[in-house]
């Protein structure tokens, strides 16, 4: 799992385990070795925290990010404290937002000051669903709270 200081809990990597993701829509999106509800979240959206690629030696928890796509225009958040630039990571075949880049102006020690900060991925809850969720058939709408029950 990563921690809040994005170390990777070596149990997770170690036993070789690999959780793949798919959009809402079954695109294939992501593979990792530490499932998302595993990952620690963001007290502001719930997004789980993870790492991208080898980064300053530590093992990634997200392997690859396949069908997802990463906008070139970052979006501003006004927050309590301050402001967030985002740039959006959506499925390449329809679009859905499943989680975003912080700008690197955002993190202490970066060199460049502008553009996705690339090495560390938030994956906001409900937009990405493991193969076996996906081949047992469920009603995801349903699944996720998408359509109201009467």
């Amino acid at each position: 799992m990563v921690a809040e200081n994005g170390k990777e809990n070596q149990t997770d990597a170690a036993s070789g385990s690999v959780t793949i993701y798919h959009c809402l829509c079954t695109n294939l999106a992501l593979a990792t070795h530490t499932p998302l509800e595993n990952m620690p979240k963001r007290k502001f959206d719930a997004a789980a925290i993870s790492t991208v690629g080898i980064t300053s030696g530590m093992a990634a928890s997200v392997l690859t990010m396949r069908g997802l796509s990463v906008d070139d225009k970052a979006i501003l958040l006004t927050l309590d404290d301050g402001f967030e630039k985002r740039y959006p990571v959506r499925c390449s075949r329809c679009g859905l937002m499943a989680g975003y880049h912080l700008d690197k102006s955002q993190f202490i020690g970066t060199e460049t000051k502008d553009g996705p900060n690339s090495e560390v991925l938030y994956i906001l809850p409900g937009g990405l669903m493991t193969t076996d969720v996906m081949q047992s058939g469920k009603d995801m709408e349903k699944e996720i709270g998408l359509i109201a029950s009467s």
